[in-house]
């Protein structure tokens, strides 16, 4: 399986700004969480080594899928990716340009198109999160396996956090009822999914109330599909904002997107490296 991932980053301090990605007290934990994330996709899914103790020695084996490239995206010189740190993990950087940087995450959609006949899978995430799964992209194509291109598979976020509610938050809950309605009843389709699994029994998949996760993947038949639409570039920012729509709106107007659910929500995961979701003065748990 080749495998294109695109990272969106962008870092630019600004006076009295508490944003992560503006706020200047961050910068080093910022540059940090980067090359963390950029490790962990190239770590999990690039080639490894196992210590053959008998021999003592060290045997390189290859990774676990044919080729992962990764791209990170920035706006000019707005960013703190390590151009050495960024060499040795095979990492191209590709420069943009745009008036407003809440806009970046829309230049994967074209870098896409671009490479369109060089991939089986596309993946657009933001800089803060973090892959642990080897079988991550194993769980798309069996989710598409049974139940076809038409629908879309995401990962649900979580945060892992000793002073929140319980050490691991999934932090995108249900949205308010509506709030996505004008998208999904265009493209009606079963509320839930089920699908039986060695070892585990069934799992279980709900059609998303909150379909954005910060990353999404789609197959090279599903960016067939989408990219002839006509909204594929129309840079619609219509869902909370142009960085939510960035990831998530493009995809939610063309499939049906659906989550792993309830117990069964570890099923496809990825990290949130912040606390600032977990971290919220709320009732319960």
């Amino acid at each position: 399986m080749r495998v294109l991932l695109a990272i969106i980053h962008y870092f630019k301090a600004e006076e009295g700004s508490t944003h992560s990605s503006t706020d200047a007290h961050r910068r080093d934990q910022r540059a940090t969480v980067l090359r963390g994330v950029i490790d962990s996709w190239r770590g999990t899914f690039g080639p490894t080594t196992t210590l053959d103790i008998e021999h003592k020695r060290f045997e390189r084996i290859r990774g676990s899928v044919d080729g992962l490239d990764i791209c990170v995206v920035t706006n000019g010189t707005d960013h703190l990716l390590d151009d050495a740190h960024a060499k040795a993990r095979g990492v191209r950087h590709i420069k943009v340009q745009v008036d407003n940087p809440r806009m970046l995450g829309f230049a994967a959609r074209r870098i896409f198109a671009e490479t369109r006949n060089a991939y089986d899978l596309f993946c657009q995430s933001e800089d803060d999160l973090r892959v642990a799964d080897a079988g991550f992209f194993d769980r798309i194509m069996a989710f598409q396996d049974a139940f076809g291109w038409k629908r879309l598979l995401m990962p649900n976020r979580y945060e892992w956090n000793p002073a929140g509610p319980t050490l691991k938050t999934w932090i995108d809950g249900d949205l308010r009822p509506g709030a996505i309605s004008r998208w999904t009843d265009a493209l009606p389709d079963e509320p839930l999914l089920g699908l039986r699994t060695p070892g585990r029994g069934a799992i279980t998949f709900r059609r998303a109330a909150n379909p954005h996760s910060g990353f999404c993947a789609v197959t090279a038949q599903q960016l067939a599909h989408w990219s002839r639409q006509a909204h594929y570039l129309d840079m619609d920012c219509g869902f909370i904002s142009p960085l939510e729509s960035s990831v998530t709106l493009g995809v939610m107007k063309t499939f049906p997107i659906y989550k792993a659910f309830g117990p069964d929500a570890g099923f496809f995961e990825i990290e949130h490296l912040d606390t600032r979701f977990s971290n919220m003065k709320l009732p319960g748990a």
